[in-house]
């Protein structure tokens, strides 16, 4: 009997390991874990009786005994450790009918209601997708709505400037000329009170035409109108022209302008003189601007085999280390202190820098509270053929 106990034990030990080990593995180790014991002591119980009932006795008995699914699936451990001690031989077969049946209805239905899990949160994924996808298509257009509205509102802006630039330039070129000619007595000898007014008048003039000037050229610069050009040109004349025209300018405030070429720089450049002019220009009148006692040197020179670059040293006011960082920003001074005293709209310097970057060069700055500004501009060396 023992013998053929064993036998069967193995043939069990065999099926138990086909049926669940094998075809069961995706499943079977989260459905094993968190048996209570009192289901196993219930099982127990339940195969205690086994050798008195019917197979169709023992599937009612354990369906009444409401055992939880991991409890049935774990049936195969309890039976073998219990046929071997206590069943006999001869209801070994039968009890396993039971557990086989039951144990594969279990796993049938676990899978089942996992796919049917699986299907409602693709359900739910594709409903959450739809609609971030809803959410994601709003924001696009939102956002494309804004940047039309944005693009649109610095076209009407380019627009508007260049419209109020011609219509305010034309009359304030009028009013320069003809003060030039009060000046120049052609409507009479001035009074030396009145040639001191006709001089502010032109000043203030300049400075508006150079304001309206600066407010255009950012306009292009930031609509992306900005052309330039190459052609030829001599740095030299470039800075003496500048020097030349600014001389008075600084000789007002009793300051000293000194240029310096440098003896390797070539005679003739490729670039666009008149912005290339322009860029020395605003730092040379920033200079001259925010300097009282001492003295501007313009300086060019060749950097290295593929740049060359312009100097602008001045023994001004300086610049505060904390406001380094923002000297290029669009309409912004050191202060509001000094946009008063100073005048200018924060524009010349923001200027340089775009035109620079435009040129694919680079501009820096250095300076010391008190103690004076270097900015330094460098730019492609382009030679003509």
């Amino acid at each position: 009997m023992k013998a053929n106990r064993a036998d069967l034990l193995s043939s069990y030990q065999q099926v138990l390991r086909e049926t669940l080990f094998n075809r069961r593995t995706a499943i079977r180790p989260n459905m094993l874990k968190g048996i209570a014991s009192n289901e196993i002591d219930a099982l127990e119980a339940f195969f205690s009786q086994a050798a008195t009932c019917s197979v169709t006795d023992r599937g009612e008995k354990l369906q009444q005994m409401g055992l939880s699914e991991l409890a049935i699936l774990r049936m195969g451990q309890v039976t073998r450790q219990f046929c071997v001690a206590h069943l006999e031989t001869q209801h070994i077969a039968s009890a396993l009918k039971v557990i086989d049946a039951y144990q594969e209805a279990v796993v049938q239905g676990y899978m089942q209601a996992q796919e049917q899990t699986v299907v409602k949160e693709q359900e739910l994924i594709r409903s959450a997708l739809k609609k971030a996808i809803g959410r994601y298509m709003v924001e696009i257009e939102e956002i494309e709505a804004i940047a039309r509205q944005a693009t649109e509102a610095s076209e009407f802006k380019t627009r508007f400037i260049a419209r109020i630039g011609h219509e305010l330039r034309t009359p304030l070129g009028a009013m320069m000329g003809m003060t030039e000619m009060l000046q120049e007595g052609v409507y009479g000898t001035l009074t030396p009170e009145q040639r001191e007014i006709t001089q502010r008048i032109i000043h203030k003039a300049v400075v508006l035409k150079e304001i309206f000037t600066e407010l255009l050229d950012q306009s292009q610069i930031e609509s992306g109108k900005l052309r330039l050009k190459a052609e030829e040109f001599s740095p030299k004349t470039l800075i003496e022209t500048v020097h030349a025209n600014y001389l008075p300018m600084a000789l007002q405030k009793g300051l000293s302008v000194y240029v310096k070429i440098g003896s390797d720089l070539p005679p003739v450049l490729i670039g666009d003189r008149s912005r290339i002019e322009q860029i020395v220009t605003n730092l040379a009148v920033n200079a001259i601007k925010f300097t009282e006692t001492g003295s501007i040197t313009l300086h060019a020179s060749l950097a290295d085999a593929a740049y060359w670059e312009i100097v602008v040293k001045d023994t001004g006011i300086g610049i505060d280390a904390e406001q380094l960082a923002y000297v290029f920003e669009p309409f912004r001074q050191i202060d509001e202190t000094s946009s008063r005293k100073y005048g200018g709209v924060g524009l010349g310097l923001a200027i340089v820098q775009q035109l620079v970057e435009a040129m694919n060069g680079t501009v820096a700055v250095k300076s010391k509270l008190g103690q004076g500004t270097v900015f330094t501009v460098r730019l492609p060396l382009q030679l003509p053929d």
